[in-house]
């Protein structure tokens, strides 16, 4: 995608990727699961934060500091490096997926992912009093990823229909833990060996 920084695997803790592969075998046999995002470096996390607040400053230059950092954080958290309050996806606890076809074939989840608009945010279609054919449709996907995710111990972030948590603080957040399993975390290469026996 150009993003400076981005690794091009997935990477994300072993209870993760077990509860992952939980989900999807419990799936229907002509749905699976695509993994599009996991653990990401800060500087990636911080580079999609600043784009993010370029384009809707840009957009909307009315919004005062506050209110602009608040819709900058309905869809990319701040980047964090700090031990108690990371960002979700540098702790390999975060996860965003969706659903695909028995070909691989993304379905429709009503936006594309990483849409920023408030027909993304999970629970959009419900609050509809009336829905297309294809709305429906992309309703009943998100219920399916929704219920099949939570049932293997993931929580949702309601402004991401593909954003799910395990054991990182937004983990613990909405489902209601005084105590997470994950804080921030690096790949094992052969830099961040260096930097750490170097100090």
């Amino acid at each position: 995608m150009g993003i400076p920084g981005a690794v091009n695997e997935c990477f994300v803790r072993e209870g993760v990727y077990r509860a992952l592969v939980a989900a999807a075998c419990s799936l229907p046999d002509d749905i699976g699961l695509i993994v599009l995002d996991g653990w990401r470096p800060w500087r990636v996390q911080q580079y999609l934060f600043e784009t993010l607040q370029a384009a809707i400053q840009h957009r909307q230059p009315e919004l005062t500091e506050s209110d602009l950092l608040a819709r900058t954080r309905e869809f990319v958290s701040v980047p964090s490096q700090d031990p108690s309050a990371p960002s979700p996806h540098l702790t390999g606890g975060a996860v965003d997926v969706t659903l695909c076809d028995r070909d691989g074939v993304p379905l429709d989840m009503g936006t594309l992912f990483d849409e920023t608009l408030p027909a993304s945010h999970t629970d959009h279609f419900e609050q509809l009093d009336s829905l297309t054919t294809a709305q429906r449709q992309a309703r009943d996907h998100r219920r399916l990823l929704y219920h099949t995710m939570c049932e293997q111990g993931f929580t949702n972030l309601p402004s991401e229909w593909w954003h799910y948590d395990l054991g990182d603080q937004l983990w613990g957040h909405y489902a209601g833990k005084s105590s997470v399993h994950y804080g921030p975390a690096e790949l094992d290469t052969i830099e961040n060996r260096w930097r750490r026996q170097l100090g």
